[in-house]
């Protein structure tokens, strides 16, 4: 692994220097004011509905597009759970149905769209309805102008761009960054360049959290000695500097 300083701050500082903190279970909390919902999510004589100003949907999930309105029922009971695209008006254009609909992802320029159905990535372009089914699991991630990037647990590969990448631990998480294809495993956080895998930070404990805020990099590692854990949170924006900006343990809590 390339050489790296970690920055270790008091706890003085966290409070004047850093806006981003950790919540009571470990998981990265941002500190701002959550904006206020422009929908609402009902259930009417058993029938879920979105609203939104004087236009409704079928659903229980809601997702603005710059055409329209995507919209998703995704429950866990015998019913098939939807997708269904509405244009400005709420006209309803297309309905696709699934046996179960998981992490469902809509691509930034909506072009394309995602979701994992127990068994494969069920990956679908959004203009021409085009439907490419991929041997994956639940972990996947739209990056680089709108390309997925999976991991297919049947061989231990992660696929993207045309490529098969190995990988000795299991994918939690797929992030793109500050031009950067950032994959996360327990142990590990790797950059992905063509086929390689370049270690950029390894664990004390294990992974826990990781977010984008502000364009730095948040993530959490979590430590367990005995009856105790630690979550430690760093930040970065390259990974040639990593600085703590929160720590919670059982003397803080």
């Amino acid at each position: 692994m390339k050489s790296l300083f970690i920055i270790v701050l008091t706890i003085i500082s966290f409070n004047v220097v850093n806006a981003q903190k950790l919540n009571k279970f470990g998981k990265i909390m941002i500190d701002e004011i959550p904006p206020v919902p422009d929908h609402r999510i009902e259930r009417v004589d058993g029938v879920y509905k979105v609203f939104n100003d004087s236009l409704s949907f079928d659903g229980n999930s809601f997702y603005r597009l710059p055409d329209g309105y995507i919209t998703s029922l995704e429950v866990a009971d015998d019913k098939k759970d939807f997708i269904k695209r509405y244009d400005l008006k709420g006209k309803l254009l297309v309905t696709i149905l699934s046996d179960r609909i998981i992490n469902l992802k809509i691509s930034e320029k909506a072009n394309y769209l995602a979701f994992y159905n127990t068994q494969n990535i069920i990956h679908i372009n959004l203009n021409n309805y085009k439907v490419d089914t991929l041997n994956g699991s639940h972990v996947f991630e739209f990056v680089e102008n709108e390309k997925i990037i999976y991991f297919n647990p049947e061989c231990n590969k992660i696929n993207f761009n045309k490529q098969q990448i190995e990988v000795e631990e299991y994918p939690y998480q797929f992030i793109d960054y500050n031009g950067k294809i950032l994959v996360i495993t327990e142990k590990h956080i790797y950059a992905l360049a063509g086929n390689k895998l370049t270690e950029e930070y390894t664990f004390e404990g294990n992974f826990f959290d990781a977010k984008i805020i502000s364009k730095e990099f948040f993530f959490v590692d979590k430590t367990e000695k005995r009856k105790t854990e630690r979550f430690t949170l760093y930040k970065t924006s390259d990974f040639s500097k990593i600085i703590i900006a929160d720590i919670l343990d059982d003397l803080n809590r």
